[in-house]
């Protein structure tokens, strides 16, 4: 009988994906990176529906990692709500964050678990989940290969999408007076470290007065593209919704939840680039065929 070893070159590239990206000396040299805690994420009874399904490998009890300054004084922390100021849209902002970069897009709980940890251990890829799918009951077992990631590339996610946050043209009045210099030091090193990642491939990811632009339709972001409170962006929809974007888009191949890979961009510039890459010239090239004409 023929062996099946599509799923292990998948779970290969994709742990060697890791590997590469965990080696970025850059955000290890910014942050503490120690683990805050090892608490048991995962139900045992799940096991059952998972058995004779090929499963990402080395994911028992994973832990986030610390983002604070290397050096910080106190305890270790997964993220910087200390310098925010109490308020109904930072509360939003908060979350909004927390769940981009720490949760799972929302599914159907049929076989992926909706908004899950993306360091959940039981993760499978597309292909063992059609071998789960069954309507008739939700098993809530894993979550999808494409959306998973490790304890240090959330870690640099986390910096490079609050570094966009912080650059946003009206956030500083909602930023704490006396809030903490260390993390406002990384903050700007990881800006600068943005900046000079993406001029290689003649990509602008602030704007020239140095503010946070959806990458793609280069408009300025504004505090309530992010955060709201008097509507539910989930239904109440505007095109200037900030969502996360992805340089590399999301795939099974590698991990795209990671350091250098996330830019923000605004839903209709999501849409215009599509599954594109956005440091290749393809959904340029694209768009100026589209207007030459007119």
């Amino acid at each position: 009988m023929e062996v099946d070893t599509a799923d292990d070159d998948l779970y290969k590239n994709f742990e060697n994906s890791q590997t590469l990206y965990e080696a970025n000396s850059h955000y290890t040299e910014l942050m503490c990176m120690k683990d805050i805690d090892n608490k048991k994420r995962t139900d045992e009874a799940i096991n059952i529906f998972l058995i004779g399904i090929k499963i990402l490998g080395n994911r028992k009890n994973l832990s986030n990692k610390c983002v604070l300054p290397r050096d910080h004084i106190g305890k270790c922390c997964s993220n910087f709500n200390c310098i925010f100021q109490k308020n109904d849209i930072t509360k939003k902002l908060i979350s909004s964050i927390s769940c981009a970069i720490y949760s799972t897009p929302g599914n159907d709980d049929y076989v992926y678990k909706n908004r899950a940890n993306r360091l959940f251990e039981y993760t499978i890829s597309s292909n063992e989940e059609k071998k789960l799918r069954d309507k008739k009951e939700k098993k809530k077992c894993a979550i999808p290969l494409k959306d998973a990631s490790t304890p240090i590339l959330l870690a640099q996610a986390y910096l490079d999408w609050i570094t966009y946050v912080v650059n946003v043209t009206d956030v500083r009045p909602h930023l704490v007076e006396d809030c903490d210099e260390n993390i406002l030091t990384i903050i700007n090193k990881n800006k600068i470290h943005l900046i000079s990642v993406f001029k290689k491939f003649n990509r602008e990811i602030f704007n020239e007065d140095g503010y946070s632009m959806c990458v793609i339709t280069r408009n300025v972001i504004k505090l309530s593209d992010l955060s709201d409170p008097s509507r539910d962006n989930r239904v109440n929809i505007r095109d200037s919704d900030i969502q996360l974007g992805h340089n590399y888009p999301r795939s099974e191949r590698y991990v795209s939840i990671r350091g250098e890979n996330l830019i923000p961009m605004c839903r209709r510039g999501n849409l215009i680039i599509g599954e594109r890459i956005f440091t290749e010239d393809i959904w340029i090239d694209e768009l100026k065929r589209i207007i030459i004409p007119y």
